[in-house]
């Protein structure tokens, strides 16, 4: 059996991608509710961008995978406020399941030369 991929950041060259995040600290979800997992996944993401020394700015592109799609609106509210004028390009998709009962999965896309 393969090893599972568990780093949470790739740098390919003046790309960083960061991997699904989703509403967790540690092992456990933040809570049930969609706005408070979003709200933690964003944070994720900030998080492992500050560990690869990469500014939020620097983020193009965000894929946002939900449970629900009905929850679209909560999310467009809550990505506008995290992200302010810099507004990343992004695509979201509705899908029937994800990691260990998450409601929403982030992976960004951030671009940062570094010369």
């Amino acid at each position: 059996m393969s090893k599972a991929h568990n780093k949470p950041a790739y740098r390919a060259g003046d790309w960083v991608i960061v991997s699904g995040q989703t509403g967790r600290i540690g092992e456990n979800l933040v809570s049930d509710a969609f706005p408070d997992q979003f709200s933690q996944c964003l944070e994720n993401v900030r998080h492992v961008l500050e560990q690869e020394a990469v500014p939020l700015t620097a983020v193009a592109k965000v894929n946002i995978y939900l449970r629900k799609m009905s929850d679209r609106e909560a999310m467009n509210m809550i990505y506008s406020n995290f992200f302010g004028e810099h507004l990343p390009a992004r695509t979201t998709v509705g899908v029937s399941e994800l990691s260990r009962g998450a409601l929403v999965e982030i992976e960004a896309w951030a671009f940062d030369r570094k010369d």
